[in-house]
């Protein structure tokens, strides 16, 4: 079985004051010693951890950036067949070295090296930033491939068994001038092609028996002791530490069970939170309503990273809460979940074919000779589709004392990219209408959500040039288009989707991820993928409810979330019923909107609601005829 991982790597530090916060980042987030810790911001590169989630180490290296330290992340893979994770473009180097070797019929021999400091409370510098010297130490015709910090594998030329003592010599040599004078030296070798062939056969042989190695009062390399094959991996303990317990309490507690942590004492919160990662405590704040009680307080107590926390309260708070998520049932349960409806996504048939109409107009978007009257031609073929959008262009929305009484004279008017995009989000949304909602949703309610959606993140867009030709108003259209998915493919899970929501007065979006380990803006976005739609809206559609995890357009996607809020709301107006919208719009739509708007607050919230009323009660006549 081979596993993907994402390594963080750390290259280089700040000034000393970033340094002392990037210190306890370290021991936060990646539970490091704060030795350790210390040791590596004084002395990068190092690796700091494999994370299996690439989000979580996109997340990582963003507040790494943000002390000013220059990282990265690297693919590595992990194989059972192998004693270590290594990066995939070091893996095929390694199998073409092989290759050229077998080709010209060498004799090569496969060293194995990993190092250890004699004591443990020495750190050793890493082996990555020591690549070069160590090329430089051994012959031209070897090849040194550095895997990780203690680890390098080295290809020797004409090397034979007997030989081996001189080569074990070099080796423990160049560790103790290069890297650290006390120090234990772990050697494995094999032989191409006597021990095999291929670089899997070959690590099989040398891991099984390896060497120690270790200077003596005279200089001379000793041979310790023989090692015995500890690839395998180690018996998992049985009960969870108090970290393991917060940590897992707080990434998985969805739903009901997060509304459950946010309702304790903000003093025992923190308790807890503050005994798990800085990105982890991160990740909880972002979820919270952008209104919440507690985002004054946390923003100060993870800035400061504050000692003062009642840990002892909180430790019983939340097992009691993990108690009641029953947590392994329920885990189980969302991912046998989640891999079903991504099996099912994987299936073309599953999902919806996208309307020769929309191929033909997504085709001019991508065409720079496409000129108006291609663009009039391609819609007029569709009669009901040039009556929405005549509809719509002469709605109060675009406030034009002018009749428009044709497509040419739309798209000359309003220009292409405007026509274009309210072409292509309308033929593709005709889904909504020709669902089978199983009595679960109305369609006509859910696309009147959805273009009133499209009409506000276009107004919101309207005067952000980068943002205007982005496709606004179809990402409005067809941010819910993953509900569409879910309930005409899994109905019986949809419905307890509903009925939770609404016995506990919980968002949507927030019940999917609790049931079905993803929310339908991650269906959405696979869809969107799926029919290769362009990136900044495929994201938009799939991180409207959770922007800061959009890779490319965190802000448009806030800006998609922020609309459905406002249409939300204002829908919602008079029913005091429908407090749980106010969770649409969290502390991560909140700190992207401020890089759009630098006067956003309390005050532009008012104010876009104002307006978002107004537009909506201008267009309420031209929403109900548009599908007659």
């Amino acid at each position: 079985m081979i596993d993907t991982f994402y390594r963080v790597v750390l290259k280089k530090c700040g000034t000393e004051d970033n340094i002392k916060a990037l210190s306890r980042f370290l021991v936060k987030d990646f539970k490091l010693t704060y030795e350790k810790a210390e040791f590596i911001v004084h002395n990068p590169p190092a690796i700091l951890g494999d994370m299996s989630n690439q989000e979580n180490a996109e997340l990582a290296l963003q507040h790494l950036k943000g002390f000013n330290a220059e990282c990265c992340v690297n693919t590595v893979v992990k194989d059972k067949r192998l004693p270590f994770s290594i990066r995939q473009q070091q893996l095929k180097w390694i199998s073409k070295e092989f290759s050229k070797t077998l080709r010209a019929c060498v004799e090569t021999t496969l060293f194995y090296v990993t190092v250890e400091p004699i004591r443990k409370d020495i750190f050793l510098p890493s082996l990555i930033g020591k690549k070069e010297t160590l090329e430089d130490a051994f012959r031209y015709s070897d090849s040194v491939f550095v895997i990780d910090d203690t680890t390098f594998i080295l290809l020797g030329f004409a090397s034979d068994r007997d030989g081996s003592d001189v080569i074990f010599e070099k080796i423990v040599n160049s560790m103790e001038t290069h890297i650290y004078r006390e120090i234990i030296v772990h050697i494995g070798m094999s032989i191409i092609p006597e021990d095999g062939k291929s670089f899997y056969d070959l690590m099989a042989v040398a891991k099984k028996n390896r060497f120690s190695f270790r200077k003596d009062e005279a200089g001379i390399s000793q041979k310790i002791e023989v090692l015995q094959d500890t690839s395998q991996p180690r018996k998992k303990e049985a009960s969870l530490s108090d970290i393991q317990v917060f940590t897992l309490c707080f990434n998985k507690a969805r739903g009901k069970f997060y509304n459950e942590l946010t309702a304790l004492p903000p003093d025992v919160l923190w308790g807890a939170l503050s005994r798990i990662s800085i990105s982890d405590q991160k990740k909880f704040f972002l979820k919270l309503p952008h209104d919440s009680h507690l985002t004054s307080f946390l923003a100060e107590k993870i800035k400061n990273q504050s000692d003062q926390a009642d840990v002892e309260t909180a430790r019983k708070k939340v097992r009691r809460v993990i108690s009641e998520m029953q947590l392994v049932e329920n885990l189980k349960e969302r991912s046998e979940n989640q891999k079903q409806i991504v099996a099912s996504l994987q299936h073309v048939e599953s999902i919806f074919n996208i309307p020769d109409v929309a191929l033909r107009v997504y085709r001019l978007a991508s065409d720079p000779e496409s000129d108006t009257d291609d663009v009039a031609e391609s819609i007029l073929i569709d009669p009901s589709l040039t009556m929405k959008i005549l509809k719509i262009v002469n709605s109060p929305f675009y406030r034009r004392s002018g009749q428009m009484n044709s497509i040419k004279e739309a798209v000359v008017l309003l220009g292409r990219e405007e026509v274009i995009n309210m072409a292509f989000g309308l033929s593709l949304s005709k889904s909504f209408l020709d669902a089978d909602l199983k009595g679960l949703l109305n369609p006509e309610t859910l696309w009147k959500h959805s273009l009133e959606t499209a009409f506000i993140a276009r107004y919101l867009c309207y005067d952000i040039p980068e943002f205007k030709n982005l496709g606004a108003f179809t990402a409005g259209l067809l941010h819910d288009l993953g509900k569409v998915y879910l309930i005409e493919n899994f109905s019986e899970l949809y419905t307890l989707v509903i009925d939770r929501s609404e016995d506990h007065d919980i968002l949507i979006s927030a019940i999917e991820q609790e049931l079905l380990g993803m929310d339908h803006g991650a269906i959405g976005r696979m869809i969107g993928d799926h029919w290769n739609l362009p990136g900044a809206l495929v994201q938009a559609i799939g991180f409207h409810h959770q922007p800061s995890g959009a890779p490319d357009y965190p802000t448009f996607a806030a800006i998609i979330g922020f609309a459905d809020y406002l249409v939300n709301m204002a829908s919602a107006e008079q029913d005091i019923k429908h407090s749980k919208l106010k969770q649409l719009f969290k502390v991560d739509h909140m700190i992207m909107m401020k890089k759009v708007f630098s006067d956003f607050g309390t005050k532009f919230i008012e104010n876009a609601f104002e307006e978002t009323s107004k537009i909506l009660s201008d267009s309420a006549d031209i929403l109900k005829r548009l599908d007659n």
